[in-house]
């Protein structure tokens, strides 16, 4: 009998040491890939066999296996060798290394998804390659994952039917925003989801209706990368589906940063056991539906979005955070008879009253505007108009337009001005398509664009719809003529056309030589004017005045490529030695 019990000791002990053996080759085998002598983990490698690695540096043994795993040390960039699929009893791994990494490169080894008892699972802070990584499906025990975005989670993913925290997103090492994925509907099946977090990604579909599949969930964190600066992303995403409103255990649910679109859907009402909400840095509008039923002690941040005012005041004591918020329109609309333009804002609220106003042209606030928002422009105020809107009941919140020109419609409308060079005289040609009140209209030329004075005048033709046409020909013009019509009317009233530019025959700039090398020199202007050269960097590193046939010294300038600009003329050139 004790020969027996002798000999089923033996056994027991070889199976015992067999397999335990198995498990210290598997971790030899990840120390010689990955690690190595003076990486500071204390294994006893190569060691004998029989040796016990229970008790190495992150081991730890139950039942005389391997049953835990912790690598927090770097390792030099190296691959995860496909041994660790051997250490068959293992319930938990933890692969993070910080921010001291490179950590893990390459693919995740396949044979990872052999660890069917593995309850936690950390990935991520490592660089492993975006990849296929279906045979972590096969890990249906997990309670817990933690792992780098690596590409379009895969439909394997719903067999994880025990996790309860799943965290993938960008941590440590691996850089943020790279990674675009599909939103995975096999998320949305796992019955016991408790936290889930997918962050620093751009999703390529829309948020689907399934989310609302996970009633447990306490946690739900869907983010974008961050773009630099503030405002809404440049990525559309798709809309808040009604279905997250069946999500009632949560009490945080972050959105930011996604491109989301439309309006927040009312079912988010429902979320009553908020204690924060996150829908920042989208492009969401109005009107906001009544969300007051989030807790009022929840954290409640909507900003960088698209609201306007509508439903903002009504649901004030449950936003926390609600500006800045993105350009609102500027409405504008034209009267073509009295010659005049109302510029207003849409606010969306019907509080009105509530409601302040500034005009802003060219930069510089005007006044006038009436107390619902409108202001009236002549043609002669034409610039650029930006309107800010303020509500007494939101007192941090200042909605602005875009700056926008507005250009009131004019009493002449000219459609053209034209000017030709023939046999040393310019000959200016201009259209009109209707007149109001057109006395005439005064020629104007200049030599250098700033300074101009009066060389004829040609009458009007006072009120007409029909088109008419005139013409005026300079017969003493410059090389280089700058020309503009000031337009009068019979009460004083005045306007300037655009200046067009006409070079008289054969007036041509020459920059000479070209490639130079200390000297330069510049012919065809008629009179003197400014200089200047720029490198490629677009930086001046050389400017005076310059008359014809004037020479500039270059020898201070390093060879290479520049440009010349004399007047409003340019050339490139080359100084070579």
């Amino acid at each position: 009998m004790r020969k027996l019990l002798l000999l089923l000791l033996l056994i027991s002990f070889k199976s015992f040491g067999q397999t335990l053996e198995a498990d210290r080759q598997a971790l030899v085998a990840i120390y010689n890939k990955a690690f190595g002598p003076g990486e500071g983990l204390n294994w006893v490698v190569p060691g004998n066999v029989g040796d016990s690695p229970c008790g190495w540096d992150g081991v730890t043994c139950t039942g005389g296996r391997v049953t835990r795993l912790t690598l927090s040390l770097p390792p030099l960039g190296a691959s995860l060798p496909a041994e660790i699929g051997n250490l068959s009893e293992l319930t938990y791994l933890d692969l993070w290394t910080e921010d001291l990494g490179p950590g893990f490169m390459g693919v995740i080894p396949s044979e990872l998804g052999n660890l069917s008892k593995l309850e936690y699972l950390r990935l991520d802070g490592n660089y492993f390659d975006l990849q296929d990584v279906s045979f972590l499906g096969n890990l249906t025990s997990l309670k817990q994952l933690s792992m780098n975005p690596l590409g379009n989670i895969p439909a394997s993913f719903a067999n994880l039917v025990n996790l309860e925290r799943c965290n993938i997103s960008p941590y440590g090492n691996f850089p943020v925003g790279t990674t675009v994925m599909e939103f995975p509907e096999a998320i949305c099946q796992l019955p016991k989801i408790k936290y889930l977090r997918i962050a620093g990604v751009s999703f390529t579909t829309p948020l689907s209706g399934q989310i609302g599949n996970l009633t447990t969930l306490d946690t739900l964190e869907l983010t974008g990368a961050p773009p630099f600066g503030s405002g809404p992303v440049a990525t559309i995403w798709g809309n808040i589906p009604t279905e997250m409103g069946n999500l009632t255990n949560l009490r945080y649910l972050n959105l930011s940063y996604n491109g989301l679109t439309g309006s927040i859907p009312a079912s988010i009402n429902n979320l009553t056991n908020l204690a924060k909400l996150d829908l920042s840095h989208n492009m969401l509008t109005g009107p906001i539906p009544n969300i007051l039923g989030i807790p009022l002690a929840a954290s409640v941040d909507i900003s960088n979005n698209l609201f306007n005012l509508a439903g903002m005041a009504d649901n004030r004591t449950v936003l926390d955070v609600y500006a800045p918020q993105g350009a609102i329109p500027m409405n504008v609309f034209d009267d073509t008879i009295a010659w005049f333009t109302m510029i207003n804002a849409v606010h969306g609220l019907s509080d009105a009253a509530s409601n302040t106003y500034k005009f802003f042209k060219d930069g510089s606030e005007v006044s006038g505007a009436s107390n619902d928002g409108y202001l009236i422009v002549n043609y002669e105020q034409r610039g650029k108009y930006r309107i800010e809107v303020r509500n007494s009941l939101l007192p941090a919140l200042v909605l602005s337009t875009e700056e926008k020109l507005v250009e009131p419609p004019l009493p002449v409308t000219l459609v053209s001005f034209n000017g030709k060079s023939e046999s040393n005289q310019t000959k200016l040609t201009w259209k009109t398509t209707s007149e109001t009140n057109n006395k005439g209209f005064e020629i104007e030329r200049s030599a250098d664009a700033r300074t101009f004075e009066k060389i004829g005048f040609v009458d009007g033709s006072g009120d007409t719809k029909e088109n008419q046409f005139y013409h005026f020909t300079d017969l003493s013009p410059l090389a280089k003529s700058y020309y503009r019509l000031k337009q009068l009317d019979y009460d004083g009233q005045f306007e300037y056309s655009s200046v067009i530019v006409v070079k008289g025959d054969g007036a041509i700039v020459k920059i000479y030589p070209n490639p130079a090398q200390e000297y330069l020199t510049i012919s065809g202007i008629a009179q003197k004017q400014p200089f200047s050269i720029t490198d490629q960097n677009g930086r001046v590193v050389l400017e005076g005045q310059i008359a014809d046939k004037g020479q500039v010294n270059i020898k201070n300038l390093t060879p290479g490529r520049y440009v010349v600009r004399v007047g409003e003329e340019s050339s490139r050139l080359l100084i070579h030695r």
